[in-house]
């Protein structure tokens, strides 16, 4: 079942089933954790696949749950499996802690959706684009730091070329000029190529929509391949990343998607808009 995943989808797998086992028992988390010697917080990060999971902590959940030989083995590979060397991991220096575990579970999705409303998300992001949010965000940060950042970007890139993307962006976000006309020239053409290409579904949800239900701010929904529906929310923050995963939450947020998409304008009438305001900044620059 767990050959072609990734090691984030093995670490939510390997913690569903140990906190199915905890249920099955009867027992609290914080009754566990307090067996096991570890902070409650910590159970909760292995039950929610949010951590690296060790083959000892498993085992001794085995032991506390009274698994057989066959399911203690078999869980303490998938623990071995889920430790796998990320991609991300390369990029330590300038991926913040917890955009790494988001790092590893989008990589591992079959299907992404989301909504941005301040800028293009950076999944779509060309190199200049890239070095313009960065060092908005981070005046102070030299060309050796923006390079990296642009590296990281690329990277994460390349691993999504194969998922399902549909993404919902505020005009805003698209008629704001970052990093000047020619650098918001090439990352608006480079947004038409993607719709053009069929590798992503892009979509603009423009100001005629009036008040829409995503104004409260941007969400990214992962559905991955253990998974038949949407099984994970992500929200992006300054200090740390928010994930949700009880089903009136994945409920909510797949509501909210699906009527802002209904007023979201279709790829052809995006890409017409996108090639207007391509032609609007060529005009600037005569």
């Amino acid at each position: 079942m767990t050959s072609n995943l990734g090691p984030g989808v093995r670490r939510r797998v390997l913690g569903k089933r140990l906190r199915a086992l905890r249920e099955e028992q009867g027992l609290t988390t914080t009754t566990v954790a307090r067996r096991m010697r570890v902070a409650q917080p910590t159970l909760t990060r292995i039950e929610g696949g949010r951590t690296a999971i060790l083959t000892r902590h498993v085992y001794q959940l085995c032991e506390i749950y009274g698994t057989d030989k066959a399911e203690t083995d078999r869980l303490m590979r998938l623990a071995e499996q889920s430790r796998e060397r990320g991609w991300w991991e390369s990029y330590s220096d300038v991926i913040n802690d917890w955009f790494e575990i988001y790092a590893s579970l989008e990589g591992d999705a079959e299907r992404i959706l989301l909504y941005e409303s301040e800028f293009v998300p950076g999944m779509f992001q060309t190199p200049a684009y890239v070095r313009a949010v960065y060092r908005a965000a981070h005046p102070e940060a030299g060309d050796e730091a923006a390079n990296r950042q642009v590296e990281l970007r690329l990277a994460r890139q390349l691993r999504l070329e194969e998922r399902s993307i549909t993404a919902l962006l505020d005009v805003g976000a698209v008629r704001r000029v970052v990093g000047g006309r020619s650098a918001m020239l090439d990352q608006l053409q480079h947004l038409i190529e993607l719709i053009e290409r069929g590798r992503a579904d892009i979509r603009v949800v423009p100001f005629t929509a009036g008040a829409h239900a995503a104004m409260s701010g941007p969400f990214y929904l992962l559905k991955f391949p253990d998974t038949a529906e949407i099984d994970l929310v992500y929200l992006d923050t300054e200090r740390g990343g928010m994930y949700f995963e009880r089903p009136e939450d994945l409920t909510r947020y797949t509501d909210i998607f699906a009527r802002t998409l209904e007023q979201a304008l279709s790829p052809e009438e995006t890409v017409a808009l996108l090639g207007k305001l391509v032609e609007e900044l060529r005009i600037l620059g005569e």
